[in-house]
């Protein structure tokens, strides 16, 4: 890294044709936290961005003072671009069902045809929105397959964020708060390479998914978000916090009350230097 601090990169996931009004409430955060933000916006469902001028003009404004937007699946169902952690599909009980039942019927969807049939529909809705490729993406549900970043790769995509090494803060979030630190050996908490050149950055804790608004739950997360950063100084490696517009304005805005605690504290600690994709993508070469 250039110096001591880690990059510290506030993604925001669910955007789509719509919620322009979400959106702006996000970015005026942002303007009083004094960070920049990366949006994850689904290209292609309730209906396609480009029937939304309204928040294509929002879009392309904030893009105009430094914030950043990427192609965030095509549909967002949980199956479309590959299989979620099996704890993230006990946020749905239908969700969880469909997979226990068609378990065998889901996974023969994620050949590396339909993986590139998928994401180039949403491709071409970015183009037609934007004038230009997304070069990231980040698929809905945290879902993942080997054929997604070989398809990726085919179509010509620099990076994804999908990997999730640290569970914690989405158990606290399903009302697990006495879970564990629990960051998994097996998962890398850095980036790599996957699938040719296309680069995975895995994503820090959602610290305000579905938080009770009660003080101690909000606290509970702020600490946990404080420990996940020691972390991630700990291996030199960027820290990428996940969010949901939905789940900031949950419970009367008890995610963005976790957000105002955190995101000061990381600031504050002087180990953190906030950046988007394109800055963080630019200096892992």
């Amino acid at each position: 890294m250039a110096d001591d601090r880690i990059p510290f990169v506030w993604t925001n996931d669910d955007i789509a044709h719509g919620l322009a009004e979400p959106l702006e409430r996000q970015l005026a955060f942002l303007d009083r936290m004094g960070i920049p933000g990366v949006f994850f916006v689904v290209p292609g469902a309730p209906k396609p961005l480009t029937e939304d001028e309204g928040l294509l003009a929002v879009i392309r404004d904030a893009r105009g003072r430094g914030h950043e937007f990427y192609q965030h699946g095509l549909v967002h169902s949980p199956f479309e671009s590959g299989v979620p952690e099996l704890w993230m599909l006990q946020f749905s009980d239908e969700v969880f069902r469909d997979y226990d039942e068609r378990r065998l019927e889901i996974e023969a969807q994620h050949s590396l045809s339909t993986m590139v049939r998928m994401l180039s529909m949403g491709q071409a809705i970015w183009r037609e929105a934007f004038g230009e490729d997304s070069v990231g993406y980040r698929p809905g549900w945290g879902a993942f397959c080997g054929n997604l970043y070989r398809a990726l790769d085919v179509l010509g995509y620099a990076w994804m964020s999908s990997r999730i090494p640290c569970p914690t803060s989405w158990l606290y979030n399903q009302g697990k708060f006495d879970a564990p630190l629990n960051f998994r050996e097996a998962v890398s908490a850095a980036p790599e390479r996957m699938g040719g050149s296309v680069a995975e950055y895995p994503m820090a804790g959602d610290y305000g998914f579905r938080v009770p608004n009660e003080s101690d739950k909000i606290d509970a997360m702020v600490k946990l978000g404080m420990r996940e950063m020691e972390h991630y100084c700990e291996i030199d490696a960027p820290m990428l916090m996940c969010s949901h517009w939905h789940g900031l304005e949950h419970a009367e805005g008890s995610g963005y009350a976790v957000h105002e605690q955190l995101i000061p504290r990381l600031l504050d600690s002087g180990r953190v230097e906030p950046m988007g994709m394109a800055g963080l993508h630019a200096r892992q070469g």
